[in-house]
């Protein structure tokens, strides 16, 4: 039991580098396995793991990624995409075992990852606030200068990640405010609220266009099962009006309205030019562009793991995309980047993943796991979420956290 509890203040760790030091949760979760050789749950592996469909598809695109490496030439991207895409098959073998209902809190996650979230809301706009009073810039107040950091070689958390965290809190107090939950640090109502509202503040100072339209799709689910369970589809249908309006003001008057103009502007121009003065979605739409060449000259197998974003700067410098050569960047959308990545198959095991969460989460009716694939696939159309260390860990993590509770997270019982 002893092992167990350490494992388990390991794992609490690893979910309050999050927000914070991401650097430091590779340590923390990598002892929280090594502690479970020790303690007698591998004996479960076969009803835990070899018989979880989640694990096998995590698993099976990793091992995709894996043979790539083969066809790859820059060897040193691709390994560094192993070790970004390792969590798919460490966590698939791993959190299954550890996510057990008997021997883990799982509400002492949720309120571990909820307090450090408050403390980098404080933290963040107090140094904003602090900018602001010295430079008179509002704009120190939004975006990728929100943010704070715990030590000089740890960067801000990108906004749109730190808009899924957010995002991913919001369902979590929104289903719990409504079914009522009291296992949480704080069970009233009011409490409750303004943990939601400080929530939604924050991702809508972070700027993040995904984020933002993501904050919708969470509402929308929401007042759904507000809805279903309470039996009131106007006031569900006066809540989703009220926060359109608000919204919409709130966008208006800040330079989101300007982010938007500018998005609508380049989605709509039919002449729009690679050597642009290009924004976010022009780049964008210039990126995809050269990402569907790729996979057009390597449909079956991809170019490897290593090779995509060198043989995307190629395609930037042949198309003439002059803001993007030599960015490095990659397809800022993760279908796209999969493909060329890995190819047909690739393509495939990536859908095979969110299609198995989300039926999954439909079938057994788990909001949580239903909510986080919904948002991830949402995300994955805009940003390529799954080719960084915080976008990985972040949603193999609480898939295997959500697809463990199985709504049972208002009946666990205190260690």
């Amino acid at each position: 039991m002893q092992l167990i509890a350490i494992r388990n203040i390991l794992v609490f760790l690893f979910v309050a580098c999050f927000f914070f030091y991401p650097r430091l949760q590779t340590l923390f979760i990598s002892l929280a396995f090594f502690l479970t050789f020790f303690t007698g749950e591998f004996y479960e592996f076969k009803n835990r793991v070899l018989q979880n469909q989640i694990s096998w598809v995590f698993i099976a695109f990793f091992t995709l990624g894996l043979v790539s490496l083969l066809w790859t030439d820059n060897m040193a991207a691709g390994w560094k995409g192993i070790e970004i895409k390792f969590s798919f098959i460490a966590f698939a073998i791993f959190l299954p075992l550890i996510f057990n209902v008997k021997s883990f809190n799982f509400s002492r996650v949720i309120n571990v990852l909820t307090i450090s979230s408050l403390v980098y809301v404080a933290l963040s706009f107090g140094r904003a606030i602090y900018i602001y009073s010295e430079t008179g810039n509002f704009s120190t107040l939004l975006g990728s200068t929100l943010g704070f950091r715990m030590f000089q070689d740890a960067p801000f958390v990108h906004p749109t990640y730190v808009s899924f965290y957010f995002l991913t809190l919001i369902l979590i107090w929104g289903k719990n405010l409504i079914e009522g939950g009291k296992e949480l640090f704080t069970s009233s109502i009011i409490g409750k609220v303004s943990l939601l509202l400080a929530f939604f503040v924050f991702v809508f100072f972070s700027s993040s266009k995904a984020g933002l339209l993501g904050m919708g799709i969470v509402v929308v689910m929401l007042l759904a099962l507000f809805a279903k369970r309470e039996k009131k589809t106007i006031q569900a249908i006066g809540f989703f009006v009220f926060f359109l309006i608000v919204m919409v003001v709130g966008i208006y008057n800040t330079n989101l309205k300007l982010k938007f103009e500018q998005a609508y502007i380049e989605l709509t121009d039919p002449n729009l030019q690679p050597d642009a003065n290009l924004k976010s979605t022009g780049a964008r739409i210039w990126i995809w562009k050269a990402t569907n060449e790729i996979i057009k000259e390597n449909p079956i197998h991809g170019v490897g793991l290593g090779d995509t974003r060198d043989e995307l700067s190629t395609k930037y410098k042949k198309m003439g995309i002059k803001s993007l050569e030599g960015s490095d960047l990659d397809s800022h959308q993760q279908f796209l980047q999969t493909f060329a990545t890995l190819g047909l198959l690739g393509f495939l095991s990536l859908s095979l993943i969110f299609i198995v969460i989300i039926m999954t989460g439909w079938k057994q009716k788990n909001f949580l796991l239903l909510g986080i694939g919904l948002i991830y696939l949402l995300f994955g159309l805009t940003e390529s979420m799954l080719e960084t260390q915080a976008g990985v860990v972040f949603f193999t993590f609480f898939v295997f956290f959500f697809a463990s509770t199985n709504n049972r997270l208002n009946n666990t019982s205190n260690e």
